[in-house]
């Protein structure tokens, strides 16, 4: 557990030592913050600005996590460091379980900022604050963790794959951007209803939507659950097979 710990702070100073991560977190913050602009400009009904948050802040996932992730074994490998890393008495597993923590731990920090959007919603109209269910929001907030750690967990598996960040980017990017635009557009792509149910119940973007209006499915938590050990599993297995 020790080792775990020491490894975990190695990675998290890693990306604040980083001038990507402080893009990335200036990129994230704009961009959901233009988004609430606009959801409180258009005067939006509670439900519908809080689904349009969690949109907008998973269309930033899509950008911040695969270039968070590209870095963190291929990086590695190009700098020479990954075989030091390896041939320390350390199992793969830490490795891969802290490199995980070390950008969830980061993304949930950069996604802490976007809490305050309650308190000027309250500064605003203090009546339409106390419609305001928290249900919605953290059931909001727990999808996003969940679709976060899934893709942070493909991020790494793809970058123990290659030691090219850029192909580690695009592919992570590339299965989130299937699975985000499937599920939307699938049903009325196929007329099949087996395909629009397996559609509907990879789409992110409907999760989220769901979980802002306060409708939780165990189906939803046990997905990107599995996904994550899934994805975790093949991590530790590619960097087993680099040792």
């Amino acid at each position: 557990m020790r080792t775990f710990f020491v490894l975990w702070k190695r990675e998290l100073s890693a990306l604040f030592l980083s001038p990507i991560a402080y893009v990335m977190m200036m990129f994230f913050l704009l961009v959901t913050g233009c988004g609430f602009y606009w959801l409180v400009k258009e005067n939006l009904e509670l439900t519908s600005a809080v689904q349009g948050l969690m949109v907008v802040i998973w269309f930033c996932m899509l950008i911040v996590l695969p270039i968070l992730t590209m870095r963190t074994f291929a990086e590695e490998r190009k700098s020479g460091t990954f075989e030091t890393l390896l041939t320390a008495p350390v199992h793969e597993s830490s490795v891969v379980l802290a490199k995980f923590a070390g950008v969830l731990t980061f993304f949930l920090m950069m996604c802490a900022p976007t809490l305050l959007y309650l308190l000027i919603i309250r500064h605003l109209d203090p009546e339409m604050a106390m419609l305001l269910d928290p249900g919605p929001v953290l059931g909001g907030y727990l999808v996003v963790g969940l679709i976060a750690s899934a893709f942070i967990a493909l991020g790494l598996l793809a970058s123990a794959l290659t030691s090219n960040q850029i192909i580690a980017a695009i592919s992570t990017f590339s299965i989130m951007s299937v699975i985000f635009f499937g599920g939307l557009f699938e049903p009325h792509l196929s007329k099949n209803p087996m395909v629009r149910d397996i559609g509907g119940y990879l789409s992110s973007a409907l999760h989220l939507m769901e979980a802002a209006r306060g409708i939780f499915d165990t189906r939803t938590i046990m997905l990107y659950l599995s996904l994550t050990i899934l994805f975790l599993f093949g991590t530790i297995k590619a960097v087993e097979a680099r040792r």
